[in-house]
């Protein structure tokens, strides 16, 4: 039969599991909170901070989406885009634009055209993670400071510049206490999972006297 010894490591490989879930999952579920807009501009710099999740949104001006309306696009346009970390690197990228015509039954009024994909041309690691691919100019930043974004006017489709430039911070509510949880967790797994293995060593079954004849 097994032993107490046994118990106590399953309950304890149990618990560390529901930790660990519960922990996990809720490091997951992230909102995004605006740390910076600016209204019509080709580039805007913010403070960011190093270790966090930032993704931007360049939004396009209504005569981006006239050129998709009437018919002048009928396929996904880039737009280059430059962001240049705290020590002055850059990091380049295409940023495609999708827009629909108005004769689509999918239009909507005032709809303006979204980014469906995003082609990193070069990347300063030393100041960003970004993850590829991806339909978001969506990274971790590694430096503190300012980081400026850049919509690269010279061979633009449009004369006008986006409608807003916006910051997002990814936050996860609680952020210390599940990654507290979720460690945790993993420990008292891989305790009560020791704690049972050993057990089994320490328990190998009755043991019968010898019968004398």
């Amino acid at each position: 039969m097994p032993s107490k010894l046994t118990y106590v490591g399953l309950i304890l490989l149990l618990i560390g599991v529901v930790f660990l879930v519960v922990g996990e999952v809720n490091l997951g579920n992230v909102k995004s909170v605006e740390v910076g807009l600016q209204d019509t501009v080709w580039n805007y710099a913010q403070n960011l901070t190093s270790g966090r999740t930032y993704w931007i949104d360049i939004r396009s001006s209504d005569d981006w989406g006239k050129l998709f309306g009437d018919g002048t696009f009928t396929s996904a346009m880039p737009v280059n885009v430059t962001i240049t970390s705290p020590t002055g690197s850059v990091t380049a990228l295409q940023a495609y634009y999708l827009g629909l015509e108005t004769t689509n039954p999918l239009y909507k009024l005032g709809t303006p055209p979204t980014v469906v994909d995003v082609v990193y041309q070069n990347v300063d690691e030393a100041a960003m993670r970004v993850e590829v691919p991806s339909s978001e100019i969506r990274f971790i930043a590694r430096q503190s400071g300012l980081y400026n974004v850049s919509v690269i006017q010279d061979g633009f489709w449009s004369k006008y510049p986006p409608d807003q430039i916006i910051y997002y911070e990814e936050v996860a509510p609680n952020r210390d206490a599940y990654s507290i949880l979720a460690f945790g967790g993993g420990v008292l797994g891989t305790l009560g999972g020791a704690t049972s293995v050993a057990s089994l060593f320490r328990n190998p079954g009755p043991k019968h006297k010898a019968t004398r004849k």
